[in-house]
């Protein structure tokens, strides 16, 4: 078998730094790989500038191949073979392999001697969408680190600039943002406000932020909320700063301020005094406060401390008594103990799924799963491409003249706006897969939660908020428990969880 090598300085991929020695591994990696082998190389091939554009030595290598003048080549990465990946492709899987040359790629331990064009083309499918995720993943990261901000950083009261280096104060919704810190401070409750604003007809900031903000949003017809008024009240950027994940790394954004010095230090005090917990006429509120409801009317119970010693949950939280029907109450001890068993019975699974993830059947679902993540990034990247193709006809037919200028920006508009679209959806893609790939290994969130422990005889409100979501008790008689950290558990098989 007459082999060649070939080898190049860049990739495909991007990267801050090369390597001083990048030639000299792959030579040794093909070294090996060629000796395990038994075959003999004849050749070699290597672009070793440092210019992207470089690529005398590939096209060499593939005019010798044509020649037939070797019978294979072997290549270290798929990212470094050729300027891109695409090119790897035309040369290999297109103008080779039908012609019966043979490639190997080291680093994947892939050669193409005795298989198939459906398992070729499928092994190229597979590494251009790693190499396209990765590679838009670091022009993220880069963007991120030069300072770019996303139309996913957009928030009310702040829109986009057009070169996308600056979040500028939206004077539309500052305005509705000042007015409601100044309601708090007037002593209005927050619900109040939301109300207030639903009666003026005040656009909720979602629906503002669809009309005015440069991300695409389906039609909404939302409404102010307790809810939304929280959020901009808890929002630090209304205050100049707020904290973003930068290449993995949280970070102090600095931001126009929206409010005077000082009004956000003191709405957020004056709510947190509102908020504080308190429950004299009761004793203590107990491990289970705000997590334990009625399931017939939704509403909470209460716990009660009475002077017997007895401790129970009724719906008045004012009784001095044990009510005299069972109806009406439940103990804290029946409560407490099928509390202690459901958090007994999910350690139990938990325990049972750490030890599946360590199977060649775990891991082989887990690749299926990555698989049809990557096929799914791979079909948006087409359409993203195709848009990207429309742009040249569009902007020639503008150029000719066969088109006005406003046609041509609306039209151009129209494009931008579909590949913010794209863009959107390559995201929560690429989120859903790091969850899944998190949800299969050590750090998936509800293992270690459940992660075996002795349970305390009395529980606290510690142990609660961290194993217990609510609590639901019907008729006073039947306990319901869901816990937490249920997300994580769901992208497990049901028959692993119930085998």
């Amino acid at each position: 078998m007459r082999c060649v090598s070939y080898t190049r300085t860049t990739s495909c991929k991007r990267k801050n730094s090369i390597p001083s020695d990048i030639i000299q591994q792959q030579n040794r990696h093909i070294q090996d790989y060629i000796q395990s082998h038994g075959w003999k190389l004849v050749a070699k091939y290597s672009d070793r500038k440092k210019d992207d554009n470089e690529n005398a030595a590939f096209e060499s290598m593939t005019l010798d191949g044509i020649n037939r003048n070797f019978d294979i080549v072997i290549v270290d990465s798929l990212d470094r073979c050729g300027k891109y990946i695409s090119c790897a492709e035309d040369v290999l899987v297109k103008t080779f392999f039908p012609a019966g040359l043979h490639f190997a790629v080291v680093q994947d331990d892939f050669c193409s001697i005795g298989k198939s064009r459906e398992d070729i083309e499928e092994y190229f499918k597979k590494e251009k969408t790693e190499i396209l995720v990765s590679s838009m993943r670091e022009n993220t990261v880069r963007e991120q680190i030069e300072g770019y901000y996303t139309v996913h950083d957009e928030k009310y009261g702040y829109i986009l600039s057009e070169d996308r280096k600056e979040l500028l104060v939206e004077e539309e919704a500052a305005n509705i943002v000042r007015e409601i810190f100044q309601m708090v401070l007037d002593e209005i409750p927050v619900k109040k406000i939301a109300d207030i604003m639903n009666e003026r007809g005040i656009e909720s900031p979602v629906v503002h932020n669809a009309r005015v903000g440069h991300k695409h949003w389906p039609d909404y017809d939302s409404k102010w909320s307790e809810g939304s008024v929280r959020r901009i009240l808890s929002c630090t950027a209304y205050d100049g700063y707020w904290k973003k994940m930068i290449n993995g790394e949280l970070c102090t954004v600095q931001i126009t301020p929206i409010l005077e010095q000082g009004v956000f230090e003191k709405v957020t005090k004056l709510i947190n005094s509102r908020t504080t917990t308190k429950n004299a006429a009761g004793g203590k509120p107990g491990p289970f406060v705000k997590k334990i409801i009625d399931a017939e009317t939704g509403k909470p119970l209460y716990l009660r401390n009475f002077r017997s010693g007895e401790s129970a949950f009724v719906f008045d939280p004012k009784i001095n008594a044990l009510p005299k029907s069972k109806r009406t109450f439940i103990k804290l001890e029946d409560v407490t103990q099928t509390v202690k068993n459901a958090i007994r019975l999910e350690m139990d699974i938990a325990e049972k799924m750490q030890c599946y993830l360590e199977t060649e059947k775990a891991q082989q679902l887990l690749q299926r799963e990555i698989q049809q993540y990557s096929e799914k990034a791979w079909m948006i990247f087409r359409e993203m491409e195709q848009e990207e193709k429309d742009r040249i006809p569009l902007y020639e037919s503008f150029r000719d003249k066969k088109i006005g200028e406003s046609e041509y920006q609306e039209k151009k508009e129209e494009i931008q706006n579909q590949l913010q679209m794209y863009e959107m959806d390559f995201q929560n893609l690429m989120d859903r897969l790091e969850n899944v790939k998190k949800a299969y290994s050590k750090e998936n969130e509800w293992l270690k939660t459940f992660q075996r422990v002795e349970i305390p005889e009395e529980l606290e409100l510690q142990h609660v908020k961290k194993w217990v979501e609510k609590i639901v008790v019907s008729d006073f008689r039947e306990v319901h428990v869901y816990l937490t950290m249920q997300k994580w558990k769901n992208y497990f098989p049901d028959e692993w969880l119930e085998g």
